[in-house]
């Protein structure tokens, strides 16, 4: 998976970086073992709506607690719950603890909304695994933006 994240980056012409680095599960791990200075760690949760079976996935600063009312009230959701680890693979063909934006290049047959938090959008620079936690991908904001314009992703930038 992440040769198919690189090099889906460098065909859209998105400057990154790639780390390796030991298997990492949680961002408290990832904000130790890959630090990377003037740069956002962030958390990708993959949540369904409580009452249907809208998903969506959110990003957040690694450090911020998911309100998950607030964030379903963006969408017209009562509140979020976390989708099943099932229902994740299923859709964007990953396991928890390597989910990121990156996953929607395996999209199959759901299209998630991506809800992302404003701190995260604005950062001038973002990491997220490229679908394996044993790897990590440093690229700036704008680039961020460039990905999934190209991937033409629905993007709510939220106030979480």
């Amino acid at each position: 998976m992440i040769e198919k994240v690189t090099s889906y980056l460098a065909q859209i012409g998105v400057t990154f970086e790639l780390l390796r680095h030991p298997a990492v599960v949680t961002t408290e791990e990832s904000r130790h073992i890959i630090h990377v200075e003037g740069c956002m760690s962030c958390k990708s949760l993959y949540v369904k709506d409580k009452k249907s079976d809208r998903c969506f996935l959110v990003v957040l600063p690694f450090d911020k607690r998911a309100d998950m009312r607030g964030l379903a009230s963006y969408v017209g959701c009562a509140k979020f719950e976390f989708a099943t680890e099932k229902r994740l693979f299923e859709d964007l063909q990953v396991h928890r603890g390597s989910v990121s934006p990156f996953a929607f290049l395996n999209e199959r047959n759901y299209r998630a909304p991506l809800l992302i938090d404003e701190s995260v959008w604005n950062a001038p620079k973002v990491k997220f695994h490229p679908c394996d936690n044993t790897a990590t991908v440093v690229l700036s904001g704008s680039d961020l933006h460039k990905f999934l314009q190209s991937i033409q992703k629905e993007v709510i930038v939220v106030n979480a």
